[in-house]
């Protein structure tokens, strides 16, 4: 009965047997924010955020790397107390010239703190990789809550406070790490959507995120001007409307029951940015404040709605989930990083407008292109969300369900491979073009097919296919 319960409710299973663990990556998230936005000492001639990220997409790269060449015996030891540790020092590092102790230039700070924040961050893939996707949306958006918190409690606090505090959160995350990793829920049996590293990556979606990442990061240099004092306003303004953000999505999702699709989620985060750089470079320095408030925002919902589809690629990939996590996260913190440096240059343009307008086309476009019909992977993504809840698969991947389902139904060889193609998100004009036949002769084959499994859309297909064992 309780297991029958459990299946009409919900609620997943990380808020039904809440433990502080499961927020855990609201550490990394704050932390990383807050370095991009300290307050450097007054020698520095460094853009330090753009180091750091710079750093960020090398130390993500470079544990991949050592990765593989160490056939991963031992080197994820590094993600949890080394981790730590370089974490603290970094702040040390940083810290070091606000107290008029010049050892060393504070840039030197921000690149240690770009690869203890990348391995803050991969320290998390194994358990988002292993939860299921309600669990993972639900350790996401509710780690947005909490780092929300964290980063206006910093932004608030006096320097040499919000430094020790910057000392102390990773030191608490091998802790965190570890509670969460102790009461996993439930694991699932996944349908394995992607065979290989190759197919695991939504190339199309990454570039529309990579695009999106590179207009974030010039945003703030080509408004100069922009009144952002007082701080703890202007904070509690962008970190009340993440939270509210948030808890949107945690109740669309988890209370009314909707869908979370990925093209409207990403929609969003485009039109957020692109109504932001418009305003820009035409309004006075007071409103320009508030639309960089708006950029923040975008940029919180880009990394809870991206972690959130690594984690799901991941879960369903038979490639490395280190791999997976670490090249994708590249193409959000290398644009970044660029687009730091290059807002400098922009802003000093006498033509700025004319180059914000084509940041804006760039950026619909590429919106426009990620989110082509034919893309597989973006149509996979979010789909267990449609799915029944947590169980185990019957089959293993898309094709070995279909071939079931074709020999129970004495579908046609044929049927099968339009099932296939069809479960997989294909279009029946990609169909048609794959197995040399028409349009109207895939209709056909589509009718057959549903009147055999007496269901009504490739939905109820999916349902079939993913249905738990007794």
């Amino acid at each position: 009965m309780a297991a029958e319960e459990q299946a009409h409710s919900n609620k997943p299973y990380v808020f039904e047997h809440f433990r502080l663990g499961y927020v855990g990556f609201a550490i990394p998230w704050a932390w990383v924010f807050e370095l991009a936005h300290r307050r450097t000492s007054a020698s520095s001639s460094y853009d330090n955020a753009a180091v750091l990220f710079l750093m960020l997409a090398a130390g993500m790269l470079f544990f991949v790397a050592l990765r593989k060449l160490s056939k991963g015996g031992g080197v994820e030891k590094l993600l949890h107390w080394p981790m730590a540790i370089l974490a603290a020092i970094s702040i040390v590092l940083i810290s070091l010239p606000h107290l008029g102790v010049i050892v060393i230039p504070d840039v030197v700070g921000f690149a240690v703190a770009g690869v203890a924040g990348a391995f803050m961050y991969l320290s998390w893939v194994p358990f988002y990789s292993s939860v299921d996707l309600r669990s993972a949306v639900a350790c996401a958006f509710a780690s947005m809550v909490v780092s929300s918190v964290l980063k206006f409690a910093l932004d608030v606090m006096p320097l040499l406070l919000g430094n020790v505090c910057l000392i102390a959160l990773p030191l608490c995350l091998p802790y965190l790490l570890n509670q969460a990793s102790a009461h996993m829920p439930p694991k699932d049996t996944p349908l394995i959507y992607f065979g290989s590293a190759r197919q695991s990556f939504p190339y199309l979606v990454l570039l529309g995120v990579a695009v999106c990442a590179f207009v974030i990061g010039v945003a703030p240099a080509v408004s100069p001007n922009a009144v952002t004092e007082p701080v703890a306003l202007y904070s509690f303004a962008q970190q009340s409307i993440s939270v509210l953000a948030a808890l949107a999505v945690l109740w669309w999702v988890f209370a009314y029951r909707g869908k979370l699709h990925f093209t409207n989620t990403w929609r969003a985060i485009v039109i957020i940015v692109s109504t932001a750089l418009l305003f820009l470079p035409n309004i006075d320095s007071e409103l320009a404040g508030w639309a960089l408030v708006l950029v923040g925002v975008a940029q919180a919902i880009l990394v809870a709605v991206l972690w959130c589809m690594l984690a799901d690629v991941a879960h369903h990939s038979s490639a490395n989930r280190f791999t997976v996590f670490g090249f994708a996260w590249v193409c959000y913190a290398l644009p970044l990083a660029l687009g730091r440096l290059a807002g400098g240059l922009l802003a000093n343009l006498d033509n700025v407008v004319f180059v914000i307008a084509l940041l804006s086309y760039a950026l619909t476009v590429t919106g426009i292109l990620s989110l082509n019909e034919r893309n597989f992977i973006e149509s996979q993504i979010f789909r267990d969300l449609d799915m029944p809840e947590t169980g185990h698969s019957m089959y293993a991947s898309i094709d070995e369900g279909c071939e079931h389902l074709g020999a129970r139904y004495k579908l046609t060889g044929r049927e099968v491979e339009v099932l296939k193609l069809l479960c997989k998100g294909r279009s029946k004009s990609y169909i048609a073009e794959t197995l040399v036949i028409s349009e109207n002769t895939v209709r056909s084959h589509a009718r057959h097919i549903y009147r055999k499994l007496d269901v009504h859309s490739k939905q109820d297909v999916m349902d079939m296919i993913s249905e738990k064992r007794n």
